[in-house]
């Protein structure tokens, strides 16, 4: 079947391919193919890409100018505290549960969490490339393991991918397939969404996990994400890092913002110059 579809294809952009010989069709086919995947593969995986995950920002002291620019956002962190807790709901083994995503305050340990309303269980996701290849296991409780492995869409990496949650070590309960696209928009109606320089920013705020992932730390971070395909970014700030009531900036890559936690715990958002 391969040969026959390779041959179709030298056809195909190869005008004299009646008078080659098979081996040559076969060679020119090859070379046609190679030439054609880089036309049909999503643009984003041809270019080399910045890992998505950026170093903790540091603030820095506002100066008296920067304080009194325009409110882009305010926000009560109250109202969003742990939301990144509760991105999809599923049932893992015999319970539904709530999905979610946790770090520790660096963010270089990161855990899928699934929550009900009296505990939530971290398991740790390794390296990223992990879910490309071979996939992790996810401990929830002491009978339910799943498998969570993403199979990636070549031709839509970003959105038409499948993040697969299956059942594995005698663990009874259904599969959970979910879409990264689906995943993304979840991710989206859970955050607080606000727009800086012209750019569409989502913001968590939650606990610290601890990185042996055996439960949470007592400090809390934000995390800026800035969804564009395979060039997003995700930003991590410890909360420690903004004293009360007193401004500062951050830069995140071309957006410099002007933060301000306040006393009666609200997040002002301003952008910088």
């Amino acid at each position: 079947m391969r040969n026959a579809a390779l041959l179709m294809i030298a056809f195909a952009f190869c005008p004299r391919a009646s008078a080659l010989t098979a081996e040559a069709l076969r060679v020119s086919a090859d070379s046609a193919l190679l030439q054609a995947v880089p036309l049909a593969v999503h643009p984003d995986l041809l270019r080399k890409k910045e890992p998505i995950f950026q170093k903790p920002l540091r603030p820095r002291f506002a100066n008296p100018v920067q304080g009194v620019e325009p409110i882009v956002a305010k926000v009560a962190l109250s109202g969003i505290i742990e939301a990144n807790r509760r991105m999809l709901k599923k049932t893992f083994g015999k319970r539904p549960l709530d999905l979610g995503v946790a770090g520790n305050a660096t963010f270089e340990k990161k855990f899928l969490t699934f929550s009900d309303a009296k505990t939530t269980t971290l398991a740790d996701l390794g390296e990223l490339d992990q879910l490309r290849g071979p996939g992790v296991d996810a401990r929830i409780d002491a009978t339910t393991v799943y498998h969570v492995k993403l199979e990636p869409n070549l031709f839509n990496p970003v959105r038409g991918s499948t993040l697969k949650m299956t059942p594995t070590k005698g663990t009874s309960g259904p599969s959970n397939p979910i879409n990264t696209g689906d995943l993304l928009d979840a991710i989206r109606a859970r955050s607080f969404v606000f727009k800086a320089s012209n750019q569409e920013l989502w913001l968590f705020y939650g606990t610290d996990a601890l990185s042996d992932g055996s439960g949470f730390a007592d400090t809390r971070s934000f995390l800026f994400i800035k969804e564009a395909g395979l060039s997003s970014k995700v930003w991590p700030l410890a909360e420690s890092g903004l004293t009360v009531n007193v401004p500062a900036v951050v830069s995140l890559g071309d957006i410099k913002l002007n933060l301000t936690r306040t006393s009666n715990g609200e997040l002002i958002i301003r952008e910088s110059r």
